[in-house]
């Protein structure tokens, strides 16, 4: 019997006319000029683009077409004036307000709270190491593409490849072009859209990488703990799949896992006022692994969670990842910065970052390929939504606190490098 297509889990007779509904009134100029109204595009192209992407060859099962095209395509929607200007405002608006950060710390909070709390504690206090010697490489690996490029160590790495590495895009529109504007005496606007390309372009090299090592993970089954870090800690995992399939008779718990998620978010940010040189989400990371680690939180609080966090990738994740690239990413930008030079400098340094965190983390026990992804392909990316790309890619939403922490910690360490060592190579 020939499989029936469903796109986003609708029938074919349902989705078509639904979506009819949703362009006719988009360009029409009737569609819903607020939440509705985004929320119902973003849905209806998220699901076909997230579909198609899946379907190709090769850029499906290889590259993580299932992500990457909603991301390029919802791009190129605004790129070539496909889209009306205020479906593209409405869709912007959303996506600011806060959009993805509901998501993130849906996946965040929900990851850590339903971790083993033992496992929880022996991850988080390996990672350090980890995400310094996925620093460590990565420069070394810049500096050879100086070396191949023929580019100073000023040019190809504290220009190119470094601010990459900040803690995403904040670092490169904001930190890294505050710190050379005062050491370079120049505008810091000089340098933001220079740098917030070029982390674009590592983050794009880092989901397509994460998309390789899933099917390499697939392939070589030993090498991955799918999503766990540490091996021997599959058994919490199997439990908690288990566990997740009861969500559709605990629907009123997805509430509560709201709530949890949000309180998290909000102290987060109140921990950013206080201590500022970390982002809130990852104060709210760091946060969520204390409370766990102590037992603060019991059971139940922390299957509510759970429900919340797979309820929400369930069923938002083509949705997010179309929004990001409609709002956020812009290919005329990415090709006016794109040469060889520049492109080889960033490569390497994704190559470094994760060969470094393959080296230390196999020092840790950590599964290699869970530790390339959380860790070394997420140091270069754009911060949360970089996060979800990768990981979603590869299949592993469950790295996601850990891949947050990462780009934040290392992010830190990194602006802390760029002030005390600019200055020699100047």
């Amino acid at each position: 019997m020939k499989k029936q297509i469903k796109i986003g889990g609708m029938p074919l007779k349902y989705y078509i006319p639904f979506a009819a509904v949703i362009l006719i009134a988009t360009y029409t100029g009737s569609l819903n000029k607020d939440i509705v109204g985004a929320i119902a595009f973003l849905l209806m192209a998220g699901w076909l683009f997230s579909y198609v992407g899946d379907a190709i060859p090769i850029f499906g099962n290889y590259m993580g077409g299932a992500v990457l095209l909603p991301l390029f395509a919802g791009s190129a929607l605004v790129y070539f004036n496909l889209l009306p200007k205020y479906v593209a405002t409405s869709i912007s608006n959303l996506m600011a307000s806060g959009a993805v950060n509901v998501f993130i710390a849906a996946i965040v909070v929900g990851s850590i709270l339903s971790m083993d709390r033992k496992m929880l504690i022996s991850v988080s206090i390996r990672l350090l190491p980890c995400i310094i010697g996925s620093l460590v490489l990565a420069v070394l690996f810049m500096y050879v593409g100086c070396l191949v490029t023929g580019k100073s160590i000023l040019d190809g790495i504290f220009m190119t490849g470094i601010p990459n590495y900040t803690g995403g895009s904040s670092g490169a529109l904001v930190v890294v072009p505050t710190i050379y504007s005062g050491i370079f005496n120049q505008e810091a606007g000089s340098y933001a859209g220079k740098f917030i390309v070029f982390m674009n372009i590592s983050n794009l090299i880092c989901v397509i990488f994460s998309g390789l090592l899933n099917r390499v993970g697939k392939r070589y089954p030993n090498l991955t703990g799918n999503g766990v870090l540490i091996k021997g800690a599959e058994n919490t995992v199997e439990t908690k799949a288990k566990e997740s399939h009861d969500m559709g008779a605990n629907i009123t718990k997805l509430g509560t896992g709201l709530v949890v998620s949000m309180v998290f978010l909000i102290v987060g940010n109140i921990m950013q006022k206080l201590v500022p040189q970390l982002n809130f989400i990852a104060w709210a990371a760091v946060l969520v692994i204390v409370v766990k680690a102590t037992g603060f939180i019991d059971d139940e609080v922390c299957k509510c969670s759970d429900y919340w966090q797979g309820f929400v990738v369930r069923n938002f994740l083509p949705f997010l990842i179309t929004g990001v690239g409609i709002a956020s990413l812009d290919l005329g930008q990415l090709a006016s910065y794109f040469t060889i030079s520049n492109f080889v400098i960033i490569f390497l340094g994704v190559v470094g970052s994760m060969l470094g965190s393959l080296l230390i983390g196999k020092l840790f026990n950590f599964y290699p390929i869970d530790s390339m992804i959380a860790i070394g392909a997420n140091m270069g990316t754009v911060g949360g939504s970089g996060a979800v790309a990768t990981l979603s890619t590869s299949e592993r939403m469950e790295l996601m606190p850990f891949a947050i922490i990462a780009n934040r910690i290392g992010g830190a360490l990194v602006v802390v490098l760029i002030s005390l060592l600019i200055p020699y190579f100047m």
